[in-house]
């Protein structure tokens, strides 16, 4: 049987985090997804539309 690398109290301590900063971990996993998408699957039809939003976004956060 496989010896886990991966002590029990870190778990618990790691699951504690996430559930205390549950929107800092959320923000990460889809910064995260983000970034794999650009760089494995992305075409360059698709990052002419994500330019776009980009834009549009940046211009929504200026305004405020």
């Amino acid at each position: 049987m496989a010896e886990q690398k991966t002590t029990d109290a870190q778990k618990k301590a790691t699951q504690a985090y996430r559930e205390r900063n549950r929107e800092k971990t959320r923000k990460q996993s889809a910064k995260s997804a983000a970034k794999t998408y650009i760089n494995k699957y992305c075409g360059l039809d698709d990052l002419n539309e994500l330019k776009k939003l980009i834009e549009e976004r940046e211009k929504e956060l200026q305004n405020e």
